[in-house]
């Protein structure tokens, strides 16, 4: 590969956002749709790439990118991450924990047993892990999707990453449009006050357009430009833990034919490492995590980017009719949650919190926000609080699954796995009715508004 390759195909990412950007700020209609500006760059190249049109000058490696970006996101939000305690956890946010876990899990478990359902019936010819491309999508959205779609790669199934990717593109459209068709049904059952008009909106919600009297500051500056760059630091720090979970990944996949440990586990795991060394070395107060948060963000877009624009259009169309049900399987499942589980396990404001979860079990914590910022304008609940003291606990969870059940299934421990799975989700449960019954956990038991 040529280097200058790498720098035109980062040029054509950078001018589909550019171009998309313009398309949300101009075009009333997409805006009204809510989709992200990376997403339209992705649906921009796809259209105008070698699958389609192929108008694009994109270079053989650029399906590539993906599987090393998800590797530097992971790094740099290991490097953020900070671990509260467990007394946190279950007092401040107990019951958004337990929720997420069970929606989480469930998922994969609900993808596991419709995968093997298919397997058994109309399509034999299905791979085993096929039923697992749903939560890759839906849970985590294209990052996600290209992590289990590099693990699926590494042991041998090809079509996964455009499966799953799909899923998640699909998702984040449902997390949108199902989204918006509940706030409305949650207006008419009386558990949430009248919308806002879109016209009504601020323009950072409708363009993404922010004003100059609510701009926040990119970073604190620890680190004087006289020596050095604080972004210049930043970037190396994420791309040495990069560097170093390629390493371990390949010297860990060594060790047996049938052991494929992902890039991106490694990155989180050395993030994590990292920063607990640099807090220990007093490094890290000269550090802004919001940089590292930016990193991941940025990266996360271009993956979008060049994930969307790498979906082979033959290969979906092979797999039409089963990902069709597989996407409604995932829709029954998160409607269930969001409609019967989420009042009997969220307690107060559990609308607020469901319809957030719907984002984000659809789509991506992103959606999550925009759909919360229209239930909730003006932010009064404390949803985003509690989710970002339970999201790290929960964190571990999801890159367990993501790093282990690919290999499960296809080394035939898939029933193992769901079984032990189900015995999780009991333990979350009860220990949900535990905190809830001793009032450790705020809120608790079914609380709907009239």
């Amino acid at each position: 590969m040529n280097i200058w390759d790498l720098v035109l195909d980062m040029g054509i990412a950078s001018l589909l956002l550019l171009l998309a950007k313009v398309i949300r700020v101009r075009v009333p209609f997409i805006q009204q749709m809510f989709i992200p500006v990376s997403m339209i760059a992705g649906l921009l190249g796809l259209l105008l790439g070698p699958y389609v049109l192929d108008v694009l000058p994109w270079s053989e490696s650029f399906t590539a990118y993906a599987g090393v970006l998800i590797t530097v996101i992971f790094a740099a939000v290991g490097l953020a991450t900070q671990f509260p305690g467990p007394r946190e956890v279950l007092g401040r946010a107990g019951s958004l924990w337990a929720f997420n876990q069970t929606v989480t899990v469930g998922q994969w478990c609900v993808g596991l047993v419709v995968g093997a359902m298919m397997a058994a019936t109309f399509w034999p010819e299905l791979n085993a892990g096929f039923g697992l491309i749903m939560p890759a999508g839906f849970m985590g959205g294209h990052g996600t999707a290209v992590a289990i779609g590099e693990s699926f790669r590494q042991l041998g199934w090809d079509d996964a990453t455009t499966l799953a990717l799909s899923s998640a593109t699909f998702g984040i459209f449902a997390a949108i449009f199902l989204g918006m068709g509940l706030l409305n049904y949650g207006v008419q059952r009386g558990w949430l006050k009248g919308l806002p008009r879109f016209s009504e909106m601020d323009s950072e919600l409708r363009c993404g357009l922010v004003k100059e009297d609510k701009r926040r500051v990119l970073a604190r500056e620890g680190i004087s430009s006289i020596s050095v760059d604080v972004f210049a630091i930043h970037t190396a720090i994420v791309l040495v833990v990069t560097a170093l979970a390629y390493l371990m990944s390949l010297s860990l996949s060594s060790l047996h034919d049938m052991v494929s440990v992902p890039k991106f586990a490694c990155a989180f795991l050395i993030g994590c490492i990292a920063r607990v060394i640099l807090q220990k070395a007093g490094a890290a107060r000269f550090l802004d995590d919001g940089i590292f948060n930016h990193a991941a963000g940025a990266s996360t877009d271009f993956l979008i980017v060049f994930g969307i624009a790498s979906i082979q259009i033959s290969v979906l169309i092979t797999y039409a009719v089963p990902m069709a049900l597989l996407m409604v399987a995932g829709l029954i499942m998160c409607l269930f949650l969001v409609l019967v589980v989420a009042p009997r396990m969220l307690g107060a404001e559990w609308f607020e919190k469901g319809i957030f979860s719907w984002g984000w079990m659809t789509g991506t914590v992103a959606m999550g926000i925009l759909l919360l910022r229209v239930a909730d304008p003006e932010m009064k609940s404390k949803v985003l609080d509690d989710y970002a003291i339970a999201y790290v606990p929960g964190a571990v969870v999801d890159i367990l699954l993501i790093s282990l059940m690919p290999m499960l299934v296809l080394s035939g421990y898939g029933w193992q796995a769901l079984g032990g799975m189900l015995v999780y989700i009991a333990v979350v449960q009860l220990l949900a009715r535990l905190f809830r019954g001793s009032s450790v956990i705020a809120g608790g038991g079914a609380a709907s508004r009239s």
